[in-house]
């Protein structure tokens, strides 16, 4: 019966692995660039919307789920939400919005400046793990790269995931107050909090195993 337990415990593990992964590597992709037509139909109706619809069933990651859905449900066109949310991401995360820009760079929430010791640490970060930006044109400590990585880590349970996810639970919040406040369509707003919620959780879940070792 023990043997029969500890192995369900196991499945049980790894399948929550499994949908957390997904879950990260979908919220990357959401950061790294506006929103094409595809990505929004795939949301209203396709798979993404099934990732969705498990998500909103966790008391811990519904509100931000939630304020995802309800942007999605706005009465527009795929296309004509895609073109919307893209307005919006340039206004937030490239810079353009002036004070209205939200910067998605860990070194520019830490230190007001790009390029500084948090991109440092990300590279060689992802040197470690034989990884590195394909043409060199984007910032190691984007958040978008960032949560890639931890993907990927926490795919194979790499013992460097903890501790990537510990950095990115440290400045995720400010940036998840600074989307709650700043984005008007609570599409990336809802992105944010749902991220900040599933790495405090999975930070939680890491502190306790640690406790139980």
């Amino acid at each position: 019966m023990d043997e029969m337990s500890h192995g369900s415990d196991s499945a049980a593990r790894a399948a929550s692995r499994l949908g957390t992964v997904e879950t990260l590597s979908w919220l990357a992709c959401l950061f790294a660039d506006a929103p094409s037509e595809a990505t929004i139909a795939a949301a209203r109706g396709g798979p993404a919307a099934t990732v969705l619809g498990g998500l909103a069933a966790d008391p811990d990651l519904a509100p931000g789920v939630g304020r995802l859905v309800a942007a999605l449900d706005a009465s527009m066109s795929d296309v004509a939400l895609a073109a919307r949310l893209a307005a919006v991401f340039g206004v937030l995360f490239s810079g353009v919005g002036g004070r209205e820009t939200v910067s998605p760079y860990e070194s520019v929430q830490r230190t007001g400046r790009l390029f500084q010791a948090p991109a440092r640490d990300m590279a060689r970060l992802l040197a470690a793990h034989d990884l590195a930006i394909a043409d060199g044109s984007e910032a190691p400590d984007h958040l978008s790269v960032e949560v890639a990585l931890l993907a990927q880590l926490t795919a194979t349970d790499d013992p460097d995931r903890a501790g990537l996810a510990a950095r990115l639970d440290e400045w995720l919040p400010e940036f998840r107050d600074l989307c709650l406040a700043k984005d008007p369509t609570g599409y990336f707003a809802g992105a944010a909090e749902l991220l900040a919620a599933l790495l405090a959780r999975e930070e939680s879940r890491a502190n306790n195993q640690q406790c139980d070792v």
